[in-house]
């Protein structure tokens, strides 16, 4: 199950705090000179907006912002064209496993994914690894954080061009769809997936743990969780760390304008490489939002 965590952060975004201080998803974000504030919001791709209504200090945050930051913006040619990425050619699932491997894979996922495991034959094992791990999350989700309305970052990014606010996305679906497709050798991915399966107890086990953490907004938990899988599972450093050096370039210029909103999977936001940390070394203070 090597890097799983790291493809159910992709899916579902959940936070890890490795300096963990006060418990809250939402940062202030104040300039070096402390005239500008901004917000940062770690998010949990699941939920709908209608989280918003319960969570007014996220709704104010979002509502007084003139500049929204989100991962992604989808549109439907790119996310056919991240669909083809998805998928492998000249290859089968069959092919990349022995037929104990695959019996094993077969036997756990098509009562979970509810079609026969053939029909996703031409997808790499990362895409049924991820599709998996939503599934997971989904089951691991309970009624207090399943809310209604578009996905929570998708309802940012439609409502603020509604709201005539500035969008903009930290990368591109076709760059996200490498990240999760490309990151590994098709061999490493089936390897990846048939130990996601043999060692499935352990996985939901983990789930539910950091569904509750996300829910408490206990960060001391999550970075209690995060340190035990990191050792079991390796680090993130090339599918999350990387990727939050890249967008600090971006993100800067906006905070220097003040009234910006960046809502990002929260598993972006901790660590000595996490946005929070990243930012501090560039002068902002940050600061909980209890």
């Amino acid at each position: 199950m090597k890097r799983f965590i790291t493809l159910l952060g992709l899916c579902i975004s959940l936070v890890f705090q490795s300096y963990a201080q006060e418990s809250s998803l939402l940062w202030k974000v104040s300039s070096p000179d402390g005239a500008k504030a901004s917000y940062l919001f770690g998010t949990y791709h699941l939920i709908g907006s209608d989280y918003l209504k319960q969570h007014q200090k996220v709704d104010a945050a979002y509502n007084q912002a003139s500049n929204i930051v989100v991962e992604v913006v989808m549109d439907s040619s790119a996310l056919m064209q991240a669909t083809m990425k998805s998928m492998m050619l000249g290859k089968s699932l069959k092919e990349l496993m022995d037929s104990n491997e695959y019996a094993l894979v077969k036997a756990e996922l098509e009562p979970v994914i509810g079609m026969p495991l053939a029909q996703l034959d031409q997808f790499k094992p990362s895409a049924i690894s991820a599709i998996y791990a939503v599934i997971m999350a989904q089951k691991s989700t309970p009624e207090e954080l399943t809310f209604k309305g578009d996905p929570i970052d998708v309802f940012f990014a439609k409502n603020g061009k509604k709201e005539n606010k500035s969008v903009t996305a930290l990368e591109t679906v076709l760059e996200q769809a490498d990240i999760l497709y490309g990151s590994q050798t098709l061999e490493e991915q089936a390897d990846a997936l048939v130990e996601l399966v043999e060692e499935k107890e352990e996985a939901e086990k983990m789930t539910q743990l950091i569904v509750q953490a996300y829910i408490d907004e206990d960060l001391n938990a999550m970075w209690k969780e995060s340190m035990r899988m990191e050792d079991a599972y390796g680090d993130m450093e090339e599918l999350v760390d990387n990727r939050n050096i890249k967008w600090i370039s971006k993100l800067t210029p906006l905070l220097e304008e003040g009234q910006t909103f960046i809502a990002v999977g929260a598993l972006h936001l901790p660590g000595e490489n996490g946005l929070i940390e990243l930012l501090k070394k560039e002068g902002y203070t940050l600061t909980p939002v209890l």
